[in-house]
């Protein structure tokens, strides 16, 4: 028995398990037509919430920034600009200010070098960009660690997106698939890709799935066909895609009733301990848009026993009420470390939630951020990884999921081992992992195991 289901067994979090399943959640299941996004990376509610057409986001010129070049004064407040793409979005007439002692009058500024005063209000409007409109299939290599006429299980490869979206038409695991069930399977393509690679629309008696309308699939579910959860671009490991809409609704249902067991590896900066539970939830970041946070509890620390940062107290106008996104959703993550050598750690972590950025927020919560995460972790340390290794990604795997077969009920656990990147710095920080543990250095080899019932 690993360690990671020891401790599940050690520890008293049974009654923050029960929170979690026992909270209201407005996402229904979903019907055997959608396309389900709640499981590793992924929160249904969160997903499509970032920006909305027309919205905007206000800041106040601080006393700090005051008589300072808009471009500069806006990439300070918004980190998740720089100084070039405020000096672009300024030239694209996206910029509006209102000056304090000219509070109803709002003016478009298009010169980056203007310079601003305490309390001048800056606007800045978002825009989304628009999807794709159809998958184009693309012969792309995928590593298959299961296949049948119901599903399909994938070690997905580093720097690939899921499915395509704004700035991702092409080149994602659904293109690769388009052209790889329609061409190349020996199973069948499945109800959702036809004979040429494209995406079946059938009609359907769905009400509003993924914010559609009654009778007819959503241009979000052509984009997303048989996608049951999903990992972020830099995220390796397994991914279940699902072939028939019966097989999609069934383990739809298993991710949204938590049955399905997820367990990464992670390499850290620091050591965030052995046996851990954290139960913080995770909410949509009121400033830095396309960023998840644990939501602050201001009665308490944050599982690092640290007080919060008082940058996250920058001054900021709310144009509307928070969300429920900002607001924060139950977030449930175990967290062992296996090995540290004093500087980084090789951790094994299981979720019992499925939050956006979920792994990655809970261990910058706790300051042992994920190595390489260029949004949530140390600039420092992954300039050091870039140099060292050549690697610039979150070194984030995905290596073991536990799950019924959506039709025979039969009990798999389907195994992904390391990218060869990440292997090597776990090796480094770990010499005697792969004879303490060969189910985690596995090369980047992958298996399936049918569990028995005296097993589970």
């Amino acid at each position: 028995m690993s360690d990671i289901l020891r401790f599940e067994k050690e520890l008293e979090w049974n009654d923050a398990e029960s929170r979690v399943l026992d909270a209201p959640s407005s996402t229904p299941l979903p019907s055997s037509s959608s396309s389900y996004h709640g499981g590793d990376d992924l929160d249904t509610t969160d997903d499509d919430d970032a920006i909305t057409p027309n919205s905007e986001t206000s800041y106040r010129v601080p006393e700090s920034l005051d008589n300072q070049r808009l471009d500069a004064i806006l990439s300070t407040l918004d980190t998740d600009l720089s100084r070039s793409q405020c000096g672009t979005l300024i030239a694209n007439r996206r910029v509006d200010i209102t000056r304090p002692q000219r509070k109803a009058q709002r003016i478009t500024i298009t010169r980056k070098s203007e310079k601003l005063f305490t309390n001048t209000t800056i606007h800045l409007r978002h825009v989304m960009e628009e999807d794709p409109t159809d998958i184009v299939p693309e012969k792309l290599p995928l590593d298959i660690l299961y296949e049948d006429e119901h599903m399909i299980v994938l070690n997905k490869a580093a720097g690939m997106v899921v499915h395509p979206g704004a700035g991702n038409s092409n080149g994602t695991v659904v293109n690769a698939l388009a052209h790889y069930l329609a061409y190349d399977s020996t199973y069948g393509s499945g109800e959702f890709i036809d004979d040429d690679g494209k995406v079946v629309t059938e009609p359907t008696t769905a009400t509003k799935i993924n914010g559609g309308t009654d009778g007819g699939e959503t241009p979000t579910t052509q984009l997303r066909p048989g996608i049951v959860h999903r990992l972020d671009k830099g995220t390796t490991g397994v991914l279940i895609v699902a072939k028939t809409r019966a097989a999609l609704a069934t383990l739809a249902e298993s991710f949204a009733r938590r049955t399905v067991k997820k367990t990464y590896l992670a390499i850290t900066v620091g050591n965030p301990g052995e046996r851990v539970v954290i139960d913080k939830p995770i909410g949509r970041h009121p400033l830095h848009r396309q960023k998840m946070r644990v939501v602050p509890d201001p009665t308490k620390k944050n599982s690092s026993r640290a007080t919060p940062n008082k940058k996250q107290r920058l001054t900021m106008i709310k144009t509307k009420r928070m969300t429920a996104a900002q607001a924060g959703r139950n977030a449930l993550s175990f967290v062992d470390t296996l090995a540290t050598d004093g500087k980084l750690s090789v951790v094994e972590v299981r979720i019992k939630t499925g939050r956006t950025h979920q792994i990655r927020v809970h261990l910058q919560d706790r300051t042992t951020p994920v190595y390489g995460d260029d949004v949530y972790g140390l600039p420092d340390w992954n300039k050091r990884l870039k140099k060292s290794h050549g690697v610039e990604r979150p070194l984030l795997h995905a290596m073991r999921l536990e799950m019924n077969h959506p039709v025979s009920g039969e009990r798999m656990v389907f195994r992904a081992g390391m990218a060869k990147d990440m292997e090597g710095v776990a090796r480094g920080v770990w010499p005697e992992g792969a004879t303490e543990r060969k189910d985690l250095f596995m090369g980047d080899k992958g298996g399936v195991v049918v569990v028995k019932d005296a097993e589970v």
